[in-house]
C-alpha cells in the first residue's frame, strides 16, 4: 500500500498507466483500409486467373472436337476412294471438289466447296462433306435419288473441303492420270466470338 501511495503522490503509476494506453493502442481507419485493398487485390488476381484457366480448357475442349471432326472427314474420303456406289461414289474419279476431276467430259468431284454446316449423320453416301451431309439447318438435306438427311447440324461448326491434284514430273498430266491428291481439311469453330481454324491436311495416292 505504501508503495502504492508513494507512486500515486509521485505520479508515476499514472505514467505507466499512459504508456500502457499507448502500447496498446489498435489499427488505424486508414490502415484497416489498406489491409482490405490489398486482400481485395490478391483475390482479384485469383478469380482472374481462375477464370482465365477456365477459357482455355474451353478453348481447348473446342480444339479437340475440331480436330476430331476434321479427322473423321479424312477418314471418309479415303474410305471413298475405296468404294463404289453407282450415282453416289465412283472411287479415285471422286475425290475432288464438285466441278473438278473430268471424266469423258463430266466432273466427277463430289465434295462441296467454300464453308457449310455439318451434319451428324453421313447421308446415304456414308461419306463426310457431300451434298447429302452440309446442307443448312432448318431442313433435310435432299438429293434427288436419295433417302432425306434429317440428322441435326453440329452446333458451332463449319467445315471446308480442299482437294488438289499434285503434279507428278516423271508421270505428267496428260497424258497421265493424276495419281496424287492433297486433302484440307478447315473446321472453324467461334471462341469468345472470334472465329478460329483448325486444320488438318493429308496426301492421298491412287496406287
Amino acid at each position: 500500500m505504501n508503495f502504492m501511495k508513494r507512486h500515486l503522490k509521485s505520479g508515476s503509476f499514472g505514467n505507466l498507466l499512459s504508456k500502457n494506453a499507448r502500447f496498446e493502442k489498435g489499427f488505424s481507419y486508414i490502415e484497416v483500409m489498406i489491409a482490405l485493398v490489398i486482400m481485395l487485390v490478391g483475390v482479384l488476381q485469383m478469380a482472374s486467373a481462375l477464370t482465365a484457366n477456365l477459357l482455355r480448357s474451353y478453348e481447348t475442349e473446342k480444339r479437340i472436337i475440331s480436330k476430331q471432326i476434321a479427322l473423321s472427314t479424312i477418314e471418309s474420303i479415303i474410305s471413298a476412294r475405296d468404294i463404289a456406289r453407282p450415282g453416289a461414289v465412283e472411287g479415285w474419279d471422286s475425290i475432288g471438289n464438285v466441278g473438278n476431276n473430268p471424266v469423258d467430259g463430266t466432273p466427277r468431284g463430289i465434295f462441296l466447296t467454300g464453308w457449310t454446316p455439318i451434319r451428324e449423320d453421313l447421308g446415304w453416301d456414308g461419306v463426310a462433306g457431300t451434298a447429302d451431309d452440309s446442307c443448312a439447318d432448318g431442313a433435310a438435306c435432299i438429293v434427288s435419288g436419295r433417302p432425306p438427311n434429317n440428322s441435326a447440324v453440329v452446333k458451332g461448326y463449319q467445315r471446308e473441303v480442299v482437294i488438289t491434284d499434285i503434279p507428278d514430273s516423271e508421270r505428267p498430266t496428260p497424258p497421265y492420270p493424276i495419281a496424287r491428291r492433297r486433302i484440307d481439311i478447315n473446321i472453324k469453330y467461334y471462341f469468345n466470338s472470334i472465329a478460329r481454324t483448325e486444320t488438318v491436311s493429308t496426301i492421298i495416292t491412287n496406287y
